[in-house]
């Protein structure tokens, strides 16, 4: 039996104290609400006017890095037995794990006594001929009271949670059929049932199947929102150790593995932070596009008797939905498929160990495996309903026209001049339409990875002082990225952005042959051996192949408007390699001059406007990283019960810098001027030389 809880919570200092009311924002610190108490949030923009930025300040998550209030209490109990019996050539095991997942939490990621942002342009000239603002200052907006955006977030249900019930079932076999053949075989079966909300209304489950939110315990719809169980979770195993010859051994092995994913995938952080639990309202100010006005209609006023409008909460319609999008209706909403799917890997390997002397082996593997129902991309959810580039340019035909889900939704009791739902009778031009608007928070769980590596290794067990192990691994892997991959999935396919084609890293510890019990000196005397024995030297070197990055360009604006932005393969070289430009900068590439419309240079060209570049994604790759961390430790027996250890530790020994310039890092707009192509930093998460020292004593 086991059991495990998880129960932050966090509160902020002024959580019992209606300060907003006191300053005379009124509508902020709502008396039936604890969680509003407190300060809001205040935010500015400089504008034009850089010099006169100014610090948020407040509560809330942005100032002062508190998403509170904050209630979570995660638990887990879990139920576990196995069986194993031996009988002849065969070892049987058997084994059943009940799992029972709880999860509550109530988050503040935007203040829930509220977000007051204040803009420049509500102190700004407007030119309705540019669309543009010049001067304007944020401070002078706050002194006039005039807030440009307000948000925050409004809960219905400070207790809503999930739960959800896990089982787990395995059998395997290991058979040894020989002396020379050993076969382990077995299945896994894992059932992940829907989660379940703890009461009627505490939460939503979205969908683009209906276009609607299931409302938990409404209408036709259980406190589950009838999502479909996936039964199929078997897992088969399979090991094949078979010894060649004396000292050579040949392995294979296959296995699938499922996972429950992070959360939100299939359970927690959705449906009770869904409509119609949680709303994030999210209020911006409407630029007045008239010759004659050139201010900005604020969101409300700071001396307003009412405050700002308050959070709206739609009405469950009698069919026990809400719409995904629309009257009252301005979150963006956590969706998932109407059945499960699980993350799955299947994963294969065979190798070769061959036993060169008593204490030195060597392997040669083939490493594979393919992901399946994963993330497209670093992250659990994208954009389901993102632009389409066909009909892209053409005038006739609306931006958000292009989007796989526009006006795919009709709710004929929906009335948008009215802003309710549940009406009859209502004109084809009043009904409701969905969706014309991103979907960003979609877990589809629905893209792919495979993997497939070459492995040598070298190993050498400890001998004589001396103990390595070297490693070195050619690898190919690819996945699918989140940008674009709803509409063309290919386009968002190509090599994994944290892979490393080449790595070769070793391992070394060698304990000096000095002093007592060692080849040298063995005879020295108390003192001398303090001198010359118990030293160890460890070393870890890494030699590994840069990371991928996609080319840009410059001008990609002009040619689409869905955030691909790739040229064209064309003939000629572009040259890649670390050097240093006319002004003394480090480059990994010199860019390309300007392509103007139908131009090329350095092999690459421009595409045609509404086409998207054939280079491909993370097609080409950074620096190499190499990198050496060396340890030298002494021991040192003071007496039988004392002990002590010097040690000092260098990372990074040689100073060596891993030039940042991949996925995360580094201008890599091939026809930019600026810092296109520079090196500016080191990788992320490396360092340069690092000497640390010290001394421990046990006893």
């Amino acid at each position: 039996f086991g059991w495990f809880q998880y129960n932050p919570h966090s509160i902020k200092p002024d959580a019992n104290v209606a300060a907003a009311e006191a300053l005379g924002l009124h509508g902020l610190n709502i008396s039936s609400d604890s969680s509003t108490g407190g300060l809001p949030t205040f935010k500015w923009d400089s504008g034009d006017n850089k010099n006169t930025q100014m610090t948020d300040f407040g509560d809330g998550l942005d100032p002062s890095r508190c998403n509170c209030p904050l209630i979570e209490n995660e638990h887990q109990y879990q139920f576990v037995n196995n069986w194993t019996k031996i009988t002849g050539n065969h070892a049987m095991k058997f084994g059943v794990d009940l799992r029972f997942a709880h999860n509550l939490r109530f988050p503040s990621d935007a203040n829930r006594t509220g977000e007051l942002s204040f803009s420049h342009k509500q102190t700004a000239l407007f030119d309705p001929a540019s669309l543009g603002y010049t001067g304007g200052l944020d401070l002078a907006s706050f002194l006039l009271g005039d807030v440009s955006h307000f948000e925050r977030f409004a809960s219905v249900s400070q207790t809503a949670a999930e739960s959800q019930k896990r089982f787990f079932i395995y059998a395997q076999d290991q058979f040894r059929m020989s002396s020379k053949l050993t076969v382990t075989y077995g299945i896994r079966w894992e059932d992940y049932l829907p989660e379940s909300v703890n009461a009627k209304g505490n939460g939503g489950f979205a969908n683009v199947d209906q276009g609607v939110i299931r409302v938990g315990g409404f209408g036709p719809y259980g406190l589950n929102g009838n999502i479909r169980n996936y039964v199929g979770a078997f897992g088969p195993r399979v090991g094949i150790a078979y010894q060649l010859r004396p000292k050579t051994v040949v392995r294979i092995g296959y296995g699938r593995s499922f996972d429950i994913g992070v959360f939100g995938s299939n359970f927690g952080h959705a449906v009770t932070q869904n409509l119609p639990v949680l709303v994030h309202e999210a209020i911006s100010a409407h630029d007045i596009n008239s010759a004659n006005i050139n201010d900005n209609v604020p969101v409300y006023q700071m001396d307003s008797a009412t405050g700002p409008l308050p959070a709206p909460f739609p009405a469950v319609r009698a069919d026990g939905t809400i719409p995904l999008r629309g009257p009252q209706n301005t979150v963006d909403p956590r969706i998932r498929p109407t059945t499960q799917r699980i993350a799955a890997i299947d994963m294969w390997n065979a190798t070769v160990e061959r036993q060169l002397t008593s204490t030195m082996t060597v392997e040669v593997a083939y490493v594979g495996n393919k992901g399946t129902h994963g993330f497209a991309g670093d992250g659990p959810t994208y954009n389901a309903n993102q632009r389409s580039m066909v009909g892209y340019g053409n005038p006739n035909i609306a931006p958000d026209s292009r989007r796989p889900f526009f006006n795919r939704f009709t709710y004929p009791d929906c009335s948008v001049s009215q802003g309710v739902c549940g009406l009859a009778n209502l004109p084809l031009t009043d009904q409701l339409t969905c969706c014309s608007s991103d979907m960003g928070n979609y877990f589809g769980m629905d893209a792919s990875s495979n993997y497939n590596a070459l492995q040598l290794k070298v190993e050498k067990r400890i001998s004589q002082g001396l103990q390595f192990v070297s490693h070195y691994t050619f690898s190919r892997a690819r996945y699918y990225d989140n940008n674009y991959f709803a509409i063309d999935p290919t386009i968002a396919y190509g090599p994994m952005n944290v892979n490393r084609n080449h790595a070769w890293i070793t391992n070394i510890l060698y304990e000096l042959p000095f002093g007592k019990g060692k080849k040298y000196m063995s005879g020295a005397n108390t003192l001398m051996d303090y001198v010359v024995g118990g030293w160890r030297l460890t070393s870890i070197t890494d030699w590994s192949g840069g990371l991928p990055w996609t080319p840009s360009y410059s001008l990609c604006d002009k040619d689409q408007d869905v955030g691909v932005c790739r040229p064209n393969r064309a003939s000629g070289s572009f040259p890649l390699g670390l050097k240093r430009d006319a002004g003394g900068f480090l480059t990994w590439f010199t860019p390309i001059p300007t392509m103007a419309v139908g131009g090329s240079g350095g092999g690459f060209s421009r595409p045609a406007a509404g086409t998207l570049g054939n280079i491909g994604l993370d097609s080409f790759r950074g620096p190499h990283l190499f990198t050496s961390n060396f340890s030298l430790a002494k021991n040192f027996r003071i007496t039988e019960r004392y002990k002590a250890e010097f040690r000092m530790d260098a990372n990074n020994i040689f100073n060596h810098p891993v030039m940042g310039f991949n996925y995360t890092q580094g201008n890599t707009c091939i026809d930019c001027a600026g810092d296109a192509g520079r090196i500016t930093n080191i990788e992320n998460n490396t360092s340069m030389r690092l000497l640390t020292f010290g001394l421990r004593f046990s006893f």
